[in-house]
């Protein structure tokens, strides 16, 4: 999965971290969206938190198909500008509250700025699959997470509770709140860690840049939504990719993967035994076959094809006995006397070495004569320009 940051100012190099697992990074650093193209398969962008506002809505019951219409109306005195030039998207929890009604969470970013952010990718052919908020609000209603990131002159706090994110200006106050609470979480960035942790009289957890935005890919939360939804068959296809990346790598998963990989192994075995069985089975019924040759041809000495040797050998045999055979030319033709079609008049006979060639037909007779032998006769019949061979079958 390849997660790529969207600046808040126009750059020509994007920062990015690939991972495999979506729980560790394998690279990151800076590339140019041609770069990143080549890499893109799975594709998240991190829209910074400068970028979005955090509204907190009451839904009315049956909202449906008017979503647009209606948050534009709730929000219309809380923006700083028109709902319309705003891209809204309710939370990742918020499906029953378009028939329920009840209070959500917006998230509100300008369209105009998103589109010139993602304007370099798509241009490279970058396809971004997912758009996720660099940091979103807790999940539930007794949890708080702070971040103390390095905005370059200063440490900035930013705090996250279950109504919205809210930049706090001064660091001690910021803080103070999320370390009262029951159920806190703070992260800072190193570079601002010791300040952090001097605070609060406890070391936060150490957190780069690129693992926000790796924490940030896992929150829930996608902002793909209206002229940046993705069709039904790519979402079906990212479903399909995230449930295998969980199925491969999630912890949770692993007592099902060993099983699953203990079941191949079993299955293995079982086929190898099998097989081994098999071709057990065949060495012996050739050892037996070549017994019975040599057993009844003493004059056999090298046995190659045991069933072909055994029938040449009784051909010899019958032709010896003077008994009469099917590749005979009074045997074939009497017993092709019998089933053969009328008007069929041969224009030539040759027969050599038990295989007779009737010629001179025509193309309707010899559809006639192709059909005249069936699967059970002793003789195969073969059509070959405009004449029939006839030839006894395991004859060679």
């Amino acid at each position: 999965m390849l997660i790529v940051y969207l600046s808040p100012q126009a750059t020509a190099l994007f920062d990015y971290v690939d991972t495999v697992d979506g729980r560790h990074i394998a690279r990151q650093g800076q590339a140019l969206p041609k770069d990143l193209a080549r890499w893109g398969s799975d594709v998240v962008a991190v829209l910074p938190w400068q970028v979005l506002a955090w509204h907190t809505v009451k839904l009315p019951p049956g909202v449906g198909g008017r979503l647009n219409t209606v948050l534009g109306s709730l929000l219309e005195d809380s923006c700083l500008q028109d709902t319309n030039e705003l891209h809204l998207v309710l939370g990742p929890a918020s499906a029953n509250l378009l028939r329920q009604g009840g209070e959500a969470v917006v998230a509100a970013c300008a369209k105009l700025w998103l589109r010139q952010a993602l304007a370099p990718l798509m241009a490279a052919g970058l396809r971004v699959q997912r758009l996720v908020p660099e940091v979103c609000p807790s999940p539930s209603s007794d949890a708080v997470q702070c971040y103390v990131i390095d905005d370059g002159a200063h440490a900035q706090t930013l705090l996250c509770t279950h109504e919205g994110v809210w930049r706090m200006p001064p660091l001690a106050s910021a803080l103070k709140v999320a370390h009262s609470a029951s159920n806190a979480t703070v992260w800072a960035e190193p570079s601002v860690a010791d300040t952090a942790a001097r605070l609060i009289n406890t070391d936060p957890s150490p957190q780069t840049a690129g693992q926000r935005w790796l924490q940030a890919a896992a929150n829930g939360w996608d902002l793909a939504k209206g002229e940046w939804s993705q069709s039904q068959g790519l979402r079906g296809w990212r479903g399909v990719q995230t449930a295998w990346r969980k199925l491969r790598f999630d912890p949770m998963w692993q007592a099902t993967r060993r099983g699953l990989a203990l079941l191949v192994l079993v299955n293995l075995l079982g086929l190898n035994l099998w097989v081994w069985q098999v071709q057990a089975s065949v060495a012996a019924q050739q050892s037996s076959l070549t017994r019975i040759l040599t057993a009844t041809f003493a004059h056999v000495k090298v046995v190659v094809d045991a069933p072909t040797q055994m029938r040449r050998e009784l051909g010899v045999l019958k032709k010896n006995s003077a008994q009469a055979q099917d590749a005979d030319l009074d045997v074939m033709l009497q017993y092709l006397s019998a089933h053969w079609p009328l008007g069929a008049t041969p224009g030539h006979l040759d027969y050599r070495g038990g295989t007779l060639r009737l010629g001179n037909f025509e193309p309707d007779v010899l559809q006639r004569l192709s059909q005249a032998l069936g699967p059970d006769s002793p003789y195969q019949l073969e059509v070959q320009g405009n004449q029939v061979i006839v030839q006894a079958k395991g004859a060679r």
